[in-house]
């Protein structure tokens, strides 16, 4: 008689009667199915998400990896010269190609505008901070530091414009002077003069 008292125990809470006699039990136990359910078609999302995410990723790679293939083919076929070096199983930061005609022109087109702007700047503002360019005066908005001259010697330099680049050089290392009393702007004054 115990026995069948003991496994009458084990399967009462399989029973829906005992729970349709138990109403808390009977909404706890559909508040567990009900989060088991969520939990599991959360679980689901995530993987197929996850399964579409990555094949995403393959479908790049493949295309990334034909059209490195394509250009070095075009390489060997336009007489172009291009370099692809692998290190550490990335493409290679080093692409060497002819020079495009219309990129020359282009680029040839700024470095006369950055003349034209510079010899104006040394013909009426040499040494001021900058150049108002309706008066043709020098203005010292900065105190008097050639804010326009330290400035622009990045990009003198990058230009390729050594003869412009070396005289204001000269002027920075024989006329600088930071020993100046006027109200400064910290940020102006920083990006255009200190973080050369």
């Amino acid at each position: 008689m115990g026995r069948s008292r003991s496994s009458a125990n084990k399967w009462k809470y399989i029973n829906p009667s005992y729970y349709l006699k138990r109403p808390k039990r009977l909404a706890l136990l559909f508040i567990v199915f009900v989060f088991g359910t969520f939990f599991f078609w959360d679980r689901q999302t995530l993987v197929r998400d996850h399964q579409e995410e990555i094949s995403k990723l393959n479908e790049e790679v493949i295309r990334l990896q034909d059209l490195l293939e394509d250009l070095k083919n075009d390489q060997s076929v336009s007489g172009e010269k291009m370099n692809f070096s692998h290190s550490g199983g990335d493409v290679g930061k080093k692409i060497d190609y002819t020079e495009d005609p219309v990129d020359a022109q282009r680029r040839e087109k700024v470095k006369d505008a950055m003349r034209h702007a510079w010899s104006s700047y040394e013909k009426y503002a040499w040494g001021h901070d900058e150049l108002q360019p309706q008066t043709k005066n020098g203005v010292d908005s900065f105190g008097g530091l050639g804010a326009t001259l330290i400035d622009s010697l990045d990009t003198l330099y990058i230009m390729g414009l050594d003869e412009q680049f070396q005289r204001a050089r000269e002027w920075v290392a024989n006329s600088l002077d930071f020993n100046k009393n006027y109200d400064a702007s910290v940020f102006e004054t920083t990006i255009r003069l200190l973080y050369k």
